[in-house]
Parts: structure tokens; sequence; C-alpha cells
């Protein structure tokens, strides 16, 4: 690892642990928070009298019940599975 791809990671604080997260981690850890911002906004339109915060928490239960809701989907499970093994083979 170079020094500049250094730079672009970080030192990140575990309760349990310190380590190190690669500028790979940083962006999707990026990307996943601005997906999340655009799913909070959708609930938002769904219901316009949820405030920030409630919108957020009910994201955090749709999130939170997405694996059952895949378990019931075998053809969902497929694509998330495709889509890993796609991800694993565009690894540098």
């Amino acid at each position: 690892m170079n020094t500049e791809e250094q730079i672009k990671g970080a030192i990140v604080v575990f309760p349990n642990a310190i380590g190190y997260a690669s500028p790979e981690l940083n962006h999707a850890t990026e990307l996943a928070c601005y997906q999340l911002n655009q799913f909070v906004d959708y609930l938002q339109t769904l219901d316009p009298e949820l405030e920030r915060h409630e919108a957020i928490l009910v994201g955090a239960a749709v999130l939170q019940g997405l694996p059952a809701l895949f378990e019931d989907n075998p053809e969902v499970v497929a694509g998330i599975k495709s889509e890993c093994q796609t991800m694993r083979a565009n690894r540098p």
C-alpha cells in the first residue's frame, strides 16, 4: 500500500479493537450512507409528517426485517448471491 492509499484510509476505533479502514471500506461506507439517506428521503415521501429521526428509525426497522423477507423469496436470495459472486469476480 502506498502513502496516498494509506492517507485515504483511516484508523477506526471499535469497542474491543483498533483497526485500519481501507479506502475501499471508506468508499463503501460513504455509498451505503448516501443510499440510506436516499431511502429515508423516500420514507418521508410516504409519510411527510415523519420527523427525520423517526424516518431513520423506520428505515432501520425495514433493514432489520429484510433478511426474513429475503428468505421468503428464493428469487431475491438467488439475485443477491449472484451479485455477491459478481463482486468477488471483479476484485483486483
